[in-house]
């Protein structure tokens, strides 16, 4: 969030950082920001399997000479048997003791602050010296802006492999001052290697482990069209960039943090996808719901609702399970009075037109269908009145 100020000195708190991402420095652990590389990478690990003795590194400044001589350092010091002493030759122009310099980080706590026998040791002796701290070790010599070695640096450093010690030294350089200076007397080079360019997915990846290695996300403040104008401006080259992402960062916390909050607003307001007039989601009309207690009536009304719909549930299961109608009867379509006077006088009447029983040995046949449409009369008179 961009804090809202007339004046800041801390740019960087301000845009969300805990530093500078855009420093001209070597972050580590280096592997982490060193991006790509791929081929450089397998021509120097090439270069140490074979047990080469010289190589160069050669690039413009700024391309990432520094950054690989700080990997490969890196790398070594994962090797027990390999001592790598890195020197930066840019920052001693005078005369830099190169033996002390491979020396110094062998030395024990009490050597490097009370006896310091290195600095008694002069010639022959101070040779004799490094070899018994080495033992079985070899020493890698890595000399960055190795153009700005003196001459007798540079007769050491030859002379070294002559004394028997194990040594392997990688220089970096610009391609004018490589050619001006006398490093190709060293030796023959077994690297050969000169740094490219990076590309624009290779520079957008290195501003994005910077930031969020610094508490940031993704290339924020940049946008994909304003890094690619500095990638252009900076022609390609990474510390150019890296300068002008600093200060466009500066710029935009300044004058421009209208255009980040705008584009905040821009992502909470995004236009919802398009539908057809006239209609309306129902996620689109505000819905107000209102929640009470329900009074005694409308209870009281609800559970007689609940009552008529389980009565006409019940009463469509028993037409379901309703046995088929019988054949209209005698008295189909009268009204049937359930009182036991009336139903005696109606079975006394059916009686009295009847033919008169008789032993069923003494009947005829006429007389046995008259009895049977009788009886038959009587069972289905008894059957509608319930009668046993």
């Amino acid at each position: 969030m961009v804090i809202k100020s007339d004046f800041i000195l801390e740019w960087d708190k301000a845009l969300g950082f805990r530093g500078d991402p855009f420093a001209d420095k070597v972050f580590a652990p280096i592997n982490k920001f060193l991006v790509d590389r791929k081929e450089e990478k397998e021509k120097i690990n090439w270069f140490f399997i074979k047990g080469y003795f010289y190589g160069a590194i050669v690039g413009e400044q700024g391309v990432g000479k520094t950054t690989m001589l700080r990997w490969l350092e890196d790398r070594l010091k994962k090797y027990n048997r390999i001592h790598a002493v890195y020197i930066n030759a840019a920052v001693f122009k005078e005369q830099v003791n190169i033996l002390h310099k491979m020396i110094l980080p062998l030395l024990s706590f009490y050597e490097k602050v009370f006896s310091k026998p290195h600095t008694k040791l002069i010639g022959p002796d101070l040779l004799g010296f490094l070899k018994k701290k080495l033992g079985h070790k070899s020493v890698a010599l890595l000399v960055d802006n190795a153009h700005h070695l003196t001459d007798k640096n540079l007769e050491l450093v030859k002379s070294l492999r002559k004394e028997g010690l194990k040594l392997q030294v990688i220089v970096t350089s610009t391609p004018k001052e490589y050619e001006k200076s006398r490093l190709p007397e060293i030796g023959q080079d077994e690297l050969g290697i000169t740094l490219r360019r990076l590309t624009f997915d290779e520079v957008k990846e290195m501003i994005k482990r910077r930031v969020e290695a610094f508490g940031g996300k993704g290339t924020h403040p940049f946008s994909q069209d304003e890094l690619k104008k500095m990638y252009d401006k900076a022609d390609k080259n990474p510390r150019k960039f890296l300068r002008l992402s600093r200060d466009e960062a500066i710029k935009i916390l300044i004058h421009k943090r209208e255009v980040l909050e705008r584009k905040a607003e821009e992502k909470k307001q995004a236009k919802p996808l398009k539908t057809r007039s006239g209609r309306r989601s129902v996620k689109d009309e505000k819905m107000d719901i209102r929640i009470r207690k329900a009074t005694r009536r409308e209870l009281n009304k609800d559970e007689k609702e609940e009552g008529k719909k389980l009565i006409r549930i019940r009463f469509a299961l028993g037409k379901e399970e309703e046995k088929p109608r019988k054949k209209p009867g005698l008295h189909e379509g009268r009204t049937v009075i359930h009182d036991e006077e009336h139903k005696q006088k109606l079975l006394n009447q059916l009686r009295s037109t009847s033919p008169r029983r008789k032993a069923k040995e003494e009947l005829g046949e006429e007389d046995k269908e008259a009895v049977s449409e009788t009886d038959k009369l009587l069972r289905e008179l008894a059957e509608e009145f319930e009668v046993d």
